[in-house]
């Protein structure tokens, strides 16, 4: 099957609101740039929009980032999160790097 605004309709209308990545899954041929182009295209359409940002999800592996999930429609686009700012990124990198707390020593150990 080969991407056109009415395939990709369908597969949104089937499966409700997807990632491109998602969509680009049910195109195995094509590369998920050119379905990127679709959607984009799609939703930047000046005489009728047809998709929209319903919200936005986190991916990544390691390090995360916003991914918009799209869906059916003419309503305005979800906005897109926020960055983390320097202190949350440093309050998760200490988090990490701090041990458990452990006892110690046997006469430290409590029973719960």
């Amino acid at each position: 099957m080969k991407p056109s605004f009415a395939n990709i309709r369908g597969v949104l209308e089937c499966c409700g609101p997807l990632t491109m990545r998602e969509v680009a899954s049910f195109f195995p041929d094509v590369d998920y740039r050119r379905i990127s182009c679709f959607l984009t295209a799609m939703r930047l359409t000046v005489v009728h929009k047809q998709v929209y940002i319903q919200s936005w999800t986190m991916e990544g592996i390691g390090r995360r980032y916003p991914r918009p999930v799209y869906a059916l429609g003419n309503r305005p686009d979800a906005r897109k999160p926020k960055p983390m700012d320097n202190a949350e990124r440093q309050r998760r990198a200490r988090a990490k790097l701090k041990p458990p707390s452990l006892p110690n020593s046997v006469f430290t150990w409590r029973p719960a």
